[in-house]
C-alpha cells in the first residue's frame, strides 16, 4: 500500500510504500536522503476510498484503514524474501558452532579437512551455513503460508455472491484474520481481488487483476532464491580455487627441491611437499563438490514447494473467488459512468507503469542472469583449461622426476653390484692368499725343522773334526809323496802306458 510522503528539502510529494516506514529514502527530484516517518493520519488504500459513493463505503474504509495499521505495526514482511542480515547471523553463529565441535577431532581426516586445508574450507562452510539460514528462513515462511491457507477467507455466512454491496463486508473479513496481508500470497490475492472489483465492478477485469498478481509472485520468488543460486554457483569455484592454490604449493615445493643438491633426502622432503599440496586441493575440492550438492538439492525442493504453493492459491482464487463475483445489472447514471472510467482509467496507468517497471526488471534479470552464466562459463572454461594445463606439467614433471629417480637408483644398483662382485672377488683372493699362507708355513716349519737337523749334523761332524785336530795334534804325521806313473812314446809318437 502507498502513501503521499512530502520531501523535507524540495517539498515535492513522493508516494511511498508503507513497508518503507522507520527507512531511509533518497527524493528523486533533489536527491536527498530521508527518514520515512509514519503518516499521522490512517493509510487508506486508493481503490477503497473512491469507492465510497456506494452504500458500503464508509464500511470499506473502516477496514482499509484498520488493515493499513495493521500492515504498519507489523513492520518489514514479505511472503518469500528472507533477511540477509539476520541469515548472515545465523550463518555466523553456525559456523563457530561447527567448529567448536570439529576441533576436538582435529587429528582425523575429518578433521583435517576443515583445519588443515588453507582458508578456502572456513569460506565454504560459512557459505554452506548461510544458504542452510536462508532455507530454514524460507521453510517457516513457507509453514506460515500453508497455514493461511486453512482461513475461511471468503465465507458463506456473508453472502453465497460477492456483489457491490458484500464486497466491502468480504474486505472487512480479510483485514481482520490475524495474518499479514503481505505474508501471505493467499490473503493477498483475495484482498487484491476484492479491492479491483469494488473498484472495477467486472470479474474480467479482476481476473486479469489477478493473472497480472500471479506473474508478480512468481516473479518474487524466483528473485527470493538468487543468493542461493550465487552461492551454488560460488562453492564450486571456491573448490576448484582451493585446488589450484594446492596445486602452485606443490609445484612450488617441488621446483625449490630441483634447485638444491641432488640429496636423497632433500627429494624426500620436497616429496613430502609436493603429497601435501596434492592432498589440499583434492579435500577442498570433495568438500565443495559435496556442500554444493548439500545446498542445491533442498533448495531445489524449497522453489518447487513454493512453485506448487501458488499454484493452489490461481486454483483457490479460481474456485472460490471468480466463480462468485457478480456484477451488478442497474444502469449507472452518466456520472458514475464517468467517475467509474476516469478510476479505471487511473488504475489502468498506474498498472501500466507497474507492469512497465516489472518487465524492465525482468529484462534486466534477464540481461544480468545471461551476463552471469557467460561470465561463469568463460570463468570455468579459463580456470578448467588453467588446471588442466598445470596438471599437465605437474604430470610431466612428476614423470620427469620419476624418470630420473629411476634411472639414478638402477645406476645405484649397477654400482652396488659391481661393488659386490668386488668384494666377492677380494674375499675369494683372501681365502687363496689365506690358504696359500697356511701351506707356506707348513713348508717353512718343514724347512726350519730339515735345517735344525742340518745344523744338528753339522754340529755333530765339528764336534767330531775338534777331537780329531786334537788327537792330530799330539801325534805327528808321515806325509809321503807317491809319483806319478810317466808316459813313454812309441815309434809312431803315439803313447803308451808304462805298466
Amino acid at each position: 500500500m502507498y502513501f503521499q510522503f512530502p520531501c523535507e528539502k524540495c517539498s515535492k510529494k513522493l508516494k511511498v510504500r508503507d513497508e518503507n516506514i522507520g527507512k531511509k529514502v533518497r527524493c528523486p527530484y533533489c536527491h536527498h536522503a530521508m527518514l520515512v516517518k509514519r503518516p499521522e493520519t490512517p493509510m487508506i488504500d486508493t481503490s477503497v476510498d473512491l469507492s465510497s459513493s456506494s452504500s458500503s463505503g464508509p464500511t470499506t474504509k473502516t477496514s482499509g484503514s484498520r488493515g493499513s495499521k495493521k500492515a504498519a505495526s507489523s513492520g518489514w514482511a514479505d511472503g518469500t524474501e528472507v533477511s540477509l542480515s539476520k541469515s548472515a547471523t545465523i550463518a555466523l553463529v553456525t559456523s563457530i558452532a561447527f567448529y567448536v565441535l570439529i576441533f576436538p577431532i582435529r587429528g582425523y581426516y575429518l578433521g583435517e579437512l576443515f583445519l588443515d586445508r588453507g582458508w578456502v574450507p572456513f569460506v565454504l562452510v560459512f557459505l554452506m551455513s548461510w544458504s542452510g539460514a536462508i532455507l530454514f528462513l524460507k521453510s517457516r515462511k513457507l509453514a506460515k503460508q500453508k497455514d493461511s491457507m486453512l482461513f475461511d477467507t471468503l465465507p458463506i455466512d456473508i453472502s453465497e455472491e460477492i456483489s457491490e454491496k458484500t464486497v466491502s463486508k468480504f474486505i472487512e473479513h480479510v483485514n481482520g484474520l490475524p495474518v499479514d496481508p503481505r505474508e501471505s500470497f493467499l490473503i493477498n490475492r483475495v484482498l487484491r481481488g476484492l479491492e479491483h472489483f469494488s473498484v472495477l465492478g467486472s470479474s474480467s477485469e479482476v481476473s486479469s487483476r489477478l493473472q497480472s498478481q500471479s506473474e508478480i509472485d512468481a516473479t518474487a520468488i524466483d528473485s527470493s532464491y538468487t543468493m542461493l543460486k550465487v552461492f551454488i554457483w560460488a562453492i564450486p569455484i571456491l573448490g576448484f580455487i582451493g585446488t589450484v592454490m594446492g596445486i602452485s604449493e606443490s609445484v612450488g615445493s617441488f621446483s625449490g627441491s630441483m634447485d638444491a643438491a641432488q640429496d636423497i633426502s632433500v627429494l624426500k622432503d620436497s616429496l613430502n611437499g609436493v603429497t601435501g599440496g596434492l592432498s589440499t586441493a583434492f579435500d577442498t575440492t570433495l568438500v565443495a563438490l559435496v556442500m554444493s550438492m548439500l545446498v542445491m538439492f533442498p533448495s531445489s525442493s524449497m522453489q518447487k514447494s513454493e512453485e506448487d504453493l501458488l499454484n493452489w492459491v490461481d486454483e483457490y482464487c479460481n474456485e472460490n473467488l471468480l466463480k462468485r463475483l457478480k456484477e451488478s445489472d442497474h444502469a449507472s447514471s452518466g456520472s458514475e459512468k464517468d467517475h467509474r472510467r476516469l478510476i479505471q482509467r487511473t488504475i489502468d496507468k498506474a498498472m501500466a507503469d507497474h507492469h512497465a517497471e516489472l518487465q524492465t526488471w525482468t529484462q534486466k534479470l534477464e540481461g544480468i542472469g545471461s551476463t552471469l552464466s557467460q561470465q561463469v562459463m568463460k570463468s570455468w572454461g579459463k580456470i578448467d583449461d588453467k588446471i588442466r594445463t598445470q596438471q599437465e606439467e605437474q604430470l610431466n614433471k612428476t614423470q620427469h622426476v620419476i624418470e630420473k629417480l629411476t634411472a639414478e637408483h638402477n645406476s645405484v644398483m649397477e654400482q652396488m653390484e659391481v661393488v659386490q662382485a668386488k668384494m666377492t672377488e677380494l674375499q675369494s683372493e683372501q681365502v687363496t692368499q689365506l690358504e696359500k699362507m697356511n701351506g707356506d708355513a707348513n713348508e717353512m716349519a718343514q724347512a726350519a725343522e730339515v735345517l735344525s737337523q742340518s745344523f744338528n749334523g753339522v754340529q755333530q761332524g765339528l764336534n767330531g773334526l775338534n777331537t780329531v785336530l786334537a788327537d792330530l795334534g799330539e801325534k805327528q804325521v808321515l806325509i809321503q809323496q807317491v809319483e806319478a806313473p810317466r808316459k813313454k812314446w812309441g815309434l809312431f809318437g803315439s803313447s803308451r802306458k808304462v805298466r
